[in-house]
Formats: C-alpha cells, structure tokens, sequence
C-alpha cells in the first residue's frame, strides 16, 4: 500500500507557516527584552541618581545634577541621622513593622489554619466576612477607624498604627494561609493526635514548619506593606517622636524647601531604603519558593 506524498505546494506553505511562527516568537521575545529593560531603567535609574545624589552638596546638585559627586559628603547621613530625626522614625517604623507583623502572623496563621482544617458551623461565613474586607478600599475606613481609635485612647499613639495595621492586613493573610494549609496532608495531624500530641503541639510543631515557605512569603509581602504605610499614619499622627519614616520622609520633604539641605534629604531616602533591601536580600530566594509553591498547590 503506498502513501501519497505532499504536494510541493504543501511543503512550502508548511515551511513558510514554520518560519512566520520562530520569526514572531523572536520578534516578542526582542519585545519582551526591551520593555523589561526599559521598566529597570525606570526603576533602577531613579535610585542610583538618589544614591549619587546624597553624597553631593546643595549646590552640587542644582549645578551638576547629573555628575558624579566632587567630594563624599558622609556628614549628609549624619545630619541625617540627628538633625533631620532619622534615627527616631527609624525606630518607629521597626517598632511599629515588627510588632503589626507579629500580630499579623500569629493571629492570620492561627484563623487560616482553623478555617481550613476544621469544619464548624459558620465557617464560610466566617471565611467570606474577611474575603469581603478584602473587597473595601482602605480609604473608606479612614473615618470609622479615626473614632474608634479616639474613643479607645490609641489615636495618635503606635498602638494606634499597630492595632489598624494588623487589623487591615489580617484579610490578606487569611486568604493566602488558608489555601496553603489546605493542602497539607491530613495524616500528619491524625498521627501526631494518635501519639498524644495537643492541639497547639500539632499547630505550632507540625503545621507552622511545614508551612514555612507560605508564611514567609505572607510575612515579607506584610512587611513591605506596613513599612511603606503612609495615609493612616498621616491622619493619625502629628507628635515627632511617633512619626514612621514614609510620614517624617514627607516632612522632610517639606522643609527641604526652606532649610535647603537637600543632600541630607536623599541621605534621609537611602536610609529608609535600606531595610527593604536588606528584607529582600535575605528572603528573595525563600520568597519566589513560596510564591512558587503556592501555585504549584493551588
């Protein structure tokens, strides 16, 4: 039995059809490239023109904006650092960071694992109430949240910025954590109850470790939302020794105009810039594994 071959017509529409389709895959990808390399000039660019430009003098600035500093201005940063109150608002946000993220975890762990894990009447209710918090621009609870706080005594206070600050990122971190600890497997929990583990003894030696990547992930992207936090602290704070680094930032921005001192200014920038990238550096590797593995699971 023999087989017709092609056409000579054929093959060359098939090879044609073959080449047209590598030209435009290269032809996006070369694409791709160059919109990915002009985001990172935006990026990068302005950051590096920051750095540079915190080692310069006033006058260097508005002469040569874009030249390399004549001479290493390190006084910048200590001005910075005491006159411009940089070390207090350092303080602040990591106070502020650190103890909202505490609370943000071990309160968003512990209802995430208890809504995925356990079947109880109203618990997709419970479940879809912070799904919907999700739902609401942040704005909009400006004003409620002002007259709570006021009527609670932590308006103006960090306890004001940490209670708003867990409360608003616990959605979030429910719904991420909720997914995640779905799906580890049930066998774990029913072995460890056999051995005579407690309750808590499950969660915190069994569940919380093996969920360490989603956590993590959950807890940087946490971070970097509490440190950048700008409005309700805004509204809230006016006392110079409770102000974050995003709000002294601003006044510093403001006074700029007059004091002049423009290079303590964006010595003030790199300095809050820092921990975000000393966050990153340490759980870049931690975080795209999460990022991974969650939607790998999910």
């Amino acid at each position: 039995m023999t087989t017709a071959n092609p056409s000579p017509a054929f093959v060359v529409h098939k090879r044609r059809k073959v080449t047209l389709s590598r030209i435009s895959g290269k032809a996006g990808w070369v694409l791709a490239q160059v919109f990915l390399w002009i985001f990172l000039a935006t990026v990068v660019f302005p950051m590096l023109w920051t750095f540079m430009t915190s080692f310069k003098t006033s006058r260097e600035l508005f002469s040569a904006p874009w030249s390399l500093p004549a001479e290493i201005q390190w006084a910048n940063y200590a001005r910075a650092w005491d006159k411009m109150h940089v070390s207090t608002y350092l303080f602040n946000s990591i106070f502020v960071s650190a103890t909202s993220l505490f609370g943000i975890m071990t309160l968003g762990a512990m209802i995430a694992y208890a809504l995925a894990r356990y079947e109880f009447p109203g618990n997709r209710v419970v479940y879809f109430y912070f799904i919907a918090a999700m739902m609401i621009p942040g704005f909009l609870s400006l004003i409620p949240a002002w007259f709570l706080h006021r009527s609670i005594g932590t308006l103006g206070t960090p306890w004001g910025l940490i209670i708003q600050y867990t409360a608003g990122s616990l959605p979030f971190t429910i719904f991420l954590l909720q997914s995640f600890f779905k799906t580890l497997p049930k066998e774990l929990e029913e072995s460890a109850i056999i051995d005579g583990a407690s309750l808590y003894q499950v969660f915190f030696l069994i569940m919380l470790p093996l969920a360490k990547s989603g956590l993590l992930t959950v807890a940087v992207f946490n971070f970097l939302g509490v440190w950048n936090e700008f409005m309700w602290a805004l509204v809230t704070i006016s006392k110079d020794e409770y102000k974050t680094l995003p709000l002294g930032m601003s006044n510093l921005l403001e006074t700029a105009y007059y004091a002049t001192d423009w290079g303590a200014m964006f010595a003030g920038f790199i300095l809050m810039l820092v921990p975000t990238f000393i966050v990153y550096a340490i759980f870049q590797n931690r975080l795209a594994e999460g990022i991974t593995v969650g939607a790998l699971k999910g």
